[in-house]
């Protein structure tokens, strides 16, 4: 009788430690969930359609490659009209009067890569682009190696972190191919809005 009333009490606090563990595995997931915020990370929280159009077709003036040779005003439009169609919008995020995004392009290459380009931007009517900067621009990367680095390089923009360690020469750039400028000789220049380099006057 006595083993019995043993093995009952043994069964009881077994139960009552996978009880326990799943209150606090509980608590803390509740805690969490709680606290995380829900950020708004992509261009249809903050822009209608009309204003995606437009601002996204100035981010394209400023970032897509030159037309090379003299061109008419109606091949420009179309030339920057097909651009525009091969750009992705990947993330963007408001906060503290800034317009941080995260866009990409297509980059020459045999297996689909793109270029990223990340930067900032204010707007009074969500229409047009003024202050504008670019933070960094990847190297040429896959479409979802480009999801997964655009993302941890955009959060770390928006949240103002120090990106030295993802350029060139960078801890985590070692291994990796990350942001391909700046480095240590280009660097954006707001006056001209270009990538420029020091190696120049």
């Amino acid at each position: 009788m006595q083993c019995i009333y043993l093995h009952l009490i043994k069964k009881l606090e077994r139960i009552l430690r996978i009880c326990f563990i799943f209150f606090v595995v509980s608590g803390i997931f509740v805690f969490y969930s709680c606290g995380v915020k829900d950020v708004k990370t992509r261009p249809e929280d903050y822009l209608s359609e009309s204003q995606q159009t437009a601002i996204l077709t100035q981010l394209v003036l400023k970032t897509a490659r030159k037309p090379e040779g003299f061109v008419t005003k109606a091949e420009m439009e179309a030339y920057y009209k097909a651009e525009a169609g091969s750009y992705y919008w990947h993330f963007l995020h408001e906060k503290d009067g800034r317009y941080y995004f995260f866009i990409s392009r297509p980059a020459p290459s045999l297996y689909g890569k793109r270029a990223g380009i990340g930067g900032y931007f204010t707007s009074d009517d969500r229409l047009s682009i003024r202050k504008y900067r670019e933070v960094f621009q990847t190297f040429k990367l896959k479409p979802e190696e480009m999801e997964r680095k655009g993302g941890i390089l955009f959060e770390m923009m928006v949240n103002n972190q120090n990106l030295q360690e993802y350029q060139p020469g960078g801890k985590k750039a070692q291994r990796e191919e990350w942001i391909e400028f700046p480095d240590g000789l280009n660097y954006f220049d707001t006056l001209s809005q270009a990538w420029r380099t020091k190696l120049l006057p």
